[in-house]
């Protein structure tokens, strides 16, 4: 009779053991998540999707003085024909303040408040190890960058960043490292198509001006900035936002304005040293490294 005893002690134990176990790896496949992220200067996103069909979006964005916002999304997604689909449903906002005199806020809202949306809609584009999760609409309304991902994208892709080194928008690193997808421009939708240059296209500095402003932090002081014009434009190629940088680095513009055959660009870097930037210097949108 003890030994009958036992016997089922022993089988319940063992029972209750697979049972544990069986919610133990049922937890961890639920737990198991997929991560696409960006991180910049006081500004960082992370994305994840969790393998029971939830999603958790976090955001936070600080200032120098020691404000910050953070907000975490959460909600359902679904996946079909390579675009992600998101179904926020719970939003909780943590905002931090400088000032001592005012307090911090936490809370827990139910999405969708004008100032809490965010992008629901991204297209999964692959290439080599990488993923990318690109949306046609503009990011949140705190950012001051209103060119969408895809436009962020060919201004990575042009100056030859990526894949090493991503924009503003979320991407993720397989582990396998044998993956090698081959770049395909047809996957990209036709309308930015154009964005993304065949090849890198090359300039010359044909004319410059320098202007001279008062330095609003030190009045005493004076800061130059300088407009470049280069000799090639709309007919060549030319758009708004392209980058051209000199060989040795050390000087770079950003298109803002484009004619025919000449455009102009300006560098946002004060107080540059002439040589880097002569009549007659070669540009271009990429080097070779």
């Amino acid at each position: 009779m003890k030994i009958v005893l036992k016997t089922l002690i022993l089988l319940l134990i063992w029972s209750c053991s697979d049972k544990q176990s069986s919610k133990i790896k049922e937890s961890a496949i639920k737990i198991d998540t997929i991560s696409y992220a960006y991180h910049g200067f006081n500004h960082h996103r992370k994305l994840e999707l969790l393998s029971n069909k939830e999603f958790i979006r976090f955001e936070s964005v600080a200032s120098c003085f020691g404000d910050a916002r953070i907000e975490k999304h959460f909600g359902k997604y679904e996946i079909t024909d390579s675009i992600l689909t998101l179904n926020p449903q719970k939003v909780e906002l943590t905002v931090y303040s400088s000032f001592p005199e005012e307090k911090d806020i936490k809370d827990t809202l139910e999405y969708g408040t004008d100032s809490l949306k965010i992008n629901t809609s991204f297209q999964i584009f692959e290439w080599k190890n990488k993923e990318y999760l690109l949306s046609e609409k503009y990011d949140s309304l705190r950012s001051y960058d209103f060119r969408n991902d895809y436009q962020k994208f060919a201004y990575y892709y042009n100056i030859g960043e990526e894949p090493d080194d991503s924009g503003i928008y979320l991407t993720r690193t397989k582990k396998d490292t044998t993956i090698n997808i081959v770049w395909n421009i047809n996957k990209i939708p036709k309308k930015y198509q154009k964005d993304f240059l065949k090849e890198p296209i090359s300039v010359k500095i044909i004319d410059r001006k320098k202007k001279v402003e008062k330095d609003e932090y030190e009045p005493e002081s004076e800061i130059v900035s300088w407009r470049i014009k280069i000799n090639k434009g709309t007919d060549d190629g030319i758009k708004k936002g392209l980058h051209f940088t000199t060989k040795d680095d050390e000087f770079f513009i950003d298109i803002d304005s484009t004619q025919n055959k000449v455009s102009f660009g300006k560098c946002y870097i004060y107080n540059m040293e002439e040589q880097f930037f002569r009549i007659g210097t070669e540009m271009r949108t990429k080097w070779e490294k």
